[in-house]
Order: C-alpha cells, then sequence, then structure tokens
C-alpha cells in the first residue's frame, strides 16, 4: 500500500523499560516519530530537548490501570494542562468495560472530551478492546459513544493487558467512527508489515515499542 505519509510519523514511540528518558527521546528525534511520552516531572526535559522538531510530547494518564475514578483521573488532567500537555492518553475505566457499564463509560468519555476540548489538548480513550472480546454488540456500542462524544482518539489497547491490537477490531472501529474520531492500534505491533496493516484497516497512530524495527524494516521512500 501507499502510505498517505512516512511510517515513522504514525508511530507513537513506548520506551524500553531500561531506558533513561533522556536517550529515549534521543532515540525518538533521531528516528523522528510522531510522538513521544513524558510525566509531569519529565515534561520541561522533553520540551527543551523536542524543540525545533515536530514531535508530540504527550501524557498518559491512569496507564495502564484504568481504575481511577472519573473525579481522580479530571484532577490528573488539570495537573498535565496546567504542564502544558496538549496532547494525553488515557485508559477507560475497566471495571465499567468488564460490566459493560455504557452510562458510566458515556459519562467518563464525553465529560474529558469536553474538558480537553476546552484546553485545546487531543484526548485519545484507551478501551481494552480485548476484555471485549466475542462481544462485537459491545465493542460496537463503545465506538458509537465515541462518535457522540468525538475524543481525539480512540485507541484498541494498553498494551499491557492479555491482548493487543487486532485487524478486525481496527475494521470495526472505522466502520463505526469513519473520519470523525481518529483510531490508533496498539499492542503486538513488531514489524513494517504488521504496521501497514492497521494503517490499511483504518489506524491513523500507532503505539509500538518496536517503533524502530518498524521504521528499518521499511522501504527507503516510507520511512522519512
Amino acid at each position: 500500500m501507499t502510505l498517505a505519509k512516512p511510517i515513522n510519523k504514525y508511530i507513537d514511540y513506548i520506551d524500553a523499560p531500561e531506558d533513561t528518558f533522556e536517550h529515549y527521546v534521543e532515540k525518538a528525534l533521531k528516528y523522528n516519530f510522531r510522538c513521544v511520552f513524558a510525566n509531569l516531572q519529565e515534561y520541561e526535559t522533553g520540551r527543551a530537548m523536542l524543540e525545533g522538531s515536530d514531535i508530540v510530547l504527550a501524557g498518559a494518564i491512569d496507564f495502564p490501570q484504568g481504575t481511577m475514578t472519573l473525579e481522580e483521573k479530571l484532577a490528573r488532567f488539570e495537573e498535565y494542562a496546567a504542564c502544558g500537555f496538549t496532547e494525553i492518553d488515557y485508559v477507560l475505566n475497566q471495571g465499567s468495560i468488564e460490566n459493560r457499564d455504557f452510562d458510566a463509560i458515556e459519562r467518563e468519555m464525553t465529560t474529558i472530551a469536553d474538558f480537553c476540548r476546552a484546553h485545546g489538548i487531543t484526548d485519545k480513550v484507551i478501551v481494552e478492546m480485548c476484555k471485549l472480546d466475542g462481544d462485537d454488540a459491545a465493542k460496537r456500542r463503545v465506538c458509537e459513544i465515541a462518535l457522540e462524544a468525538k475524543p481525539g482518539f480512540l485507541k484498541t489497547s494498553t498494551g499491557r493487558s492479555f491482548g493487543g491490537a487486532k485487524l478486525e477490531d481496527v475494521r470495526l472501529m472505522h466502520e463505526v467512527l469513519g473520519d470523525a474520531v481518529a483510531i490508533k492500534a496498539a499492542g503486538g505491533i513488531h514489524n513494517y508489515e504488521e504496521a501497514c496493516a492497521f494503517i490499511e484497516a483504518g489506524a491513523s497512530a500507532l503505539g509500538a515499542s518496536a517503533g524502530i524495527a518498524i521504521v528499518e524494516g521499511a522501504p527507503t521512500d516510507e520511512r522519512r
């Protein structure tokens, strides 16, 4: 397939456990990924290192647990917004997902999407789709809620649960969301071919700790 942009600009790069924050950002700069992540304490260092690049410095809230209450999440969003973050991945409450509590899911997603719009933040809502496996109606309902709430992205998974991104989930998400809400696939994307398959299925961002391997496996004209 022909990509709309170089493969590296689809990738939200995840650091290796042994990396220092500075080494992580240096690698992101070398490969010019779409996005890297920082916590509140790392923000100023990351911002200074990324100055002059178009790499997004994103935050992550309630990751990967997804156990915070909505009130606790909003308090964290206030902190991240005050720090200067303009993009944040957060995990939708896992209990709400597991119990198919669609009212709670709608309340959380809508409240946070409204907050983020008001503060100029792109919110990326993580749904552990693996916890809804075998229940396409529930997956579709979550997507319909996102279609109403209009977060920046709906994301397939944290990559830290028992299942990661699946092509059939991305296709279902894209069928419901169209171009109204962007899709991020994350978890278990190992190489360039797999990355392209998810993009073709409808993803416009990829969460990947294998970002370097993905880029290095791409044809030269689809790297940078």
